[in-house]
């Protein structure tokens, strides 16, 4: 709580996340303040960001479910379903990010089951230097060109989580899109694959990329990556609670 609205940003990603009323973080909080009735409370964020932004990797969504998340703990009188109602005014991803873990999304993203939660994952992200403006809406623009799926994928996984996942089964519908719209991603993408002797995939609507496997096998991926025309980061998911 603070006297004043504000919103200040460090961490070794700080670049490129915005640290005015368009942070998404900061959109939250003052959102559920205006819906809660408790709009004359102020709040300074500080987003220390450990997630590139506009990478594809949810680093802005997840702020704003954890600031949702927070503010539902200090006014302990507001309700799930208005929680719910405004993560879905802000975005499709938010509401997935406030159940966490394995789950299923349906819907435009607003219907969230969770799912039995996978073991710990090693994860390399590879992100590039570059991006385009307008990253999301350019993609989804592109992709409405293209015939929707019928969300099978998603759907099997569901009805038979595996014990283990791996890149090499992942899906991501924005790749039929992403070497247009990012013309130099097929180069690194080949040349990551290479050096890995495995599959890489497109992180949401990109343009970073990412490695999954079992754990143990992350830092043999990033070593194998080093070089490569892209910043690269081990990682692992995170245990079930």
């Amino acid at each position: 709580p603070a006297g004043a609205w504000g919103i200040r940003v460090s961490g070794p990603f700080a670049s490129g996340t915005p640290s005015d009323e368009t942070n998404l973080a900061l959109r939250a909080a003052r959102l559920l303040g205006d819906r809660s009735g408790h709009s004359r409370e102020a709040f300074q964020i500080h987003l220390h960001k450990n997630i590139p932004a506009a990478g594809g990797f949810g680093g802005g969504t997840s702020d704003a479910a954890s600031v949702l998340s927070l503010l539902a703990g200090h006014w302990p009188a507001i309700s799930s379903e208005l929680i719910g109602e405004v993560a879905n005014a802000l975005g499709s991803d938010v509401p997935f990010f406030l159940v966490g873990g394995t789950a299923h999304a349906t819907g435009r993203g607003e219907h969230v089951s969770p799912l039995p939660a996978l073991p710990v994952h090693d994860v390399v992200m590879f992100i590039p230097p570059r991006t385009i403006s307008n990253k999301t809406a350019a993609m989804f623009g592109a992709i409405d060109q293209h015939a929707f799926d019928n969300g099978g994928v998603a759907a099997a996984f569901a009805e038979s989580p595996p014990l283990q996942f791996s890149s090499a089964v992942a899906f991501n519908a924005f790749e039929r899109v992403a070497f247009d719209l990012f013309p130099w991603l097929a180069s690194l993408w080949e040349e990551l694959e290479e050096r890995i002797g495995e599959p890489v995939r497109l992180a949401g609507a990109g343009p970073c990329l990412f490695w999954i496997g079992p754990r143990g096998q992350g830092r043999r991926v990033r070593d194998a990556a080093v070089g490569a025309d892209c910043e690269v980061v081990l990682t692992r998911t995170v245990p079930a609670n």
